[in-house]
């Protein structure tokens, strides 16, 4: 398989696009052909050689038969293990906390070490989460 140049998580989604096609026993030219594009061009995709746009991890997600989480699967550990990656919108890094999948549960996770730490800690609450 040829090495992608770009973000390794565009390598882990072709990879996965390519292991949920094979298990499925769909061709990369019918996978193609379903979704109106080039074998050539489901090659790119698998190999992390081309992006895949948003409204095509949909319909390959669709056409596959799988969840969209399916396509993004170990995307999460390169994300993790990742000492460089930017803070998130919030201006912390991303913690254990954030990998907790139900947002309810996360929030109250949140909440609860606010609680613990006590009044006026929130900004070092966070500071310690974000570590």
């Amino acid at each position: 398989m040829a090495r992608p140049k770009g973000n390794p998580i565009d390598a882990v989604v072709g990879q996965n696009l390519q292991r949920i096609r094979k298990s499925r026993g769909i061709s990369q030219t019918a996978l193609g052909e379903a979704l109106g594009i080039s074998f050539p061009q489901i090659q790119k995709y698998e190999t992390g050689i081309n992006r895949v746009s948003a409204s095509a991890l949909y319909e390959m997600a669709r056409a596959l038969g799988v969840s969209l989480d399916d396509l993004f699967s170990g995307a999460e550990q390169i994300v993790s293990n990742d000492p460089t990656r930017e803070p998130n919108l919030a201006g912390r890094r991303p913690t254990e906390i954030d990998q907790i999948q139900n947002p309810a549960i996360r929030e109250a996770m949140r909440s609860l070490i606010t609680l613990v730490a006590g009044p006026g800690t929130q900004n070092e609450v966070g500071a310690e989460i974000a570590q």
